[in-house]
Order: C-alpha cells, then structure tokens, then sequence
C-alpha cells in the first residue's frame, strides 16, 4: 500500500482474493453443477462404489432447468470391500462444519482396522445437521455394509444415539466419554477429582470394580453419582461393554481425528 499509495481494506482484501480463486479454481457454486458428471466418473472409475445424490423435492431452476443440492452420499468399492475383508464391529460417527462458501455438514462413519487404526468407510455432504439427514445417512450405510445383525456392532458418538436407534434399533451404543464430561460439567459437576474418578469408572473393566468406583463418586458428591445413574453403563464403562466388537475405546477420536486431517479440504 505504501509502494502503490493506495489504501486496501481487509474486505476488499478478502473479495479480491476470492475473485483471484474463482479465476484459478472455479466457483465452488459452478462445481455442484459438475457433480453428476462427477458422481459419473467415480462410477466408471471404481466400479461398485455407491454414490446417491438427493435433490430439493420439487424444485427446479426456471433458467438452468436443474435441481437443488440437497445431500450426497458416498462409499467407495475397495475401501468397503477393504473394511468388510477385516474389519471390528463397531464405527464412529460425527458430523462437521464444511467452511466454504457454500456452507454445509460432512456426516462421516469411521471405522476400526485391526490395528485399531482409524479406518474412513463413507461419508455424506449434506445442507445440515439434521435428524432427517442422519437417518437419511445411516439407512443407506446399513444397506450398503449389508448389516443385518445389527446387535452384533457398537456405534459411538457424541450425542446422536436417539438418532442411531431408529436405524440401528438393536446395536449397542457407546458415548465418548470426554464429551459426556463436558456435558457433567454443564450440569455443575465440576472439579479435577470428579474427573478423575469419572475416568477410573469408565476403565472399570468389571461390575464389581465398576460399583466400587461410582460409590467412590458418590463419596465426592451424591449428585454426581445420581446424574450418573441415569447413564446406561454400557454406553460408557469398559465393565459392561458389549464382547462382540473387540475394541474397548471411550473416546471418539477416530472421528475427531479424521476431521482434523481433512481440515484443508473443509476451508475449500
């Protein structure tokens, strides 16, 4: 600005950039117009993926004559075949902020390998964080996986269970503990020794150390101990975990983690 004697607001900075973008990349807008070619090429190209793009029900654009993105889903042949060939019973699901201009949720289901690894299935893009979208999300994964037994698998999340169990009606539902933390906190309980024994009762790896432990709660503070006796101790302690899937995490970082390493992709 000194060079050139001009004054250059932090807005005009930002649309400047934005139009320097447009020219390089395209507009993010112009890019849903592409998605059927898209969603073509993918099906060409890997052969047995499962891509299902959802419109507005009835809309249609009086110039262009298309409809309007409602939501995509997304599951690719070989990384399915992959998590089926060897894979635990049990996934993760979580939903995050896409920061485009376009705005928007990615809703993503994360698996377990058997390194214990974090293991991406599927994923949707959707105009929100909705109970239609979620069950929208998680009745095509089921299909698509070809779950049948779904008692046999453990879903965990952050706080989507009511909506899991109208698709998964029978499957074992696991809280990340940290989160059910924050949520203790809100509700007054606060304090490093709470938390500590919180986390001691979450690794109990049996009911009689797991009822050790809440008394042990229950000595710090009887509330505490009440508000978490309305907690189904198999959604969040190691004593009463289901056996099927064999993975005894408390934490959804598989989720947290996988969205984290897309982060430059969801400023896009």
């Amino acid at each position: 600005m000194k060079e050139h004697k001009c004054h250059l607001s932090s807005h005009q900075g930002y649309r400047a950039k934005k139009i320097a973008e447009n020219l390089a990349k395209g507009s993010e807008m112009d890019q849903y117009n592409k998605l059927s070619q898209y969603i073509n090429e993918i099906e060409r190209s890997n052969p047995g993926s499962i891509v299902i793009m959802k419109l507005v029900d009835n809309y249609c654009d009086a110039v262009t004559g298309q409809g309007k993105f409602q939501r995509l889903y997304m599951c690719f042949a070989w990384v399915k075949q992959g998590f089926l060939a060897a894979y635990r019973l049990v996934f993760g699901v979580d939903g995050t902020i896409l920061k485009g201009s376009a705005g928007g949720v990615l809703l993503t289901a994360i698996g377990v390998d058997a390194n214990n690894g974090m293991y991406p299935i599927a994923y949707a893009a959707t105009k929100g964080e909705t109970k239609d979208s979620w069950i929208w999300f998680l009745t095509l994964l089921k299909e698509d996986l070809k779950i049948g037994r779904d008692y046999e698998w453990t879903i965990m999340s952050d706080k989507q269970k009511g909506i899991c169990e109208v698709v998964f009606s029978n499957a074992t539902h696991r809280f990340c503990v940290k989160h059910m933390h924050s949520n203790m906190s809100s509700a007054g309980f606060k304090g490093a020794a709470i938390r500590k024994a919180l986390w001691k009762a979450a690794k109990a790896t049996t009911p009689i150390q797991f009822r050790r432990r809440m008394e042990a709660i229950a000595e710090l503070d009887t509330e505490a101990a009440k508000w978490l006796d309305d907690k189904d101790p198999a959604e969040w302690s190691r004593s009463h975990f289901s056996t099927y899937p064999k993975c005894d995490m408390l934490l959804n970082n598989i989720c947290e983690s996988f969205n984290n390493k897309i982060l430059d992709a969801r400023e896009e």
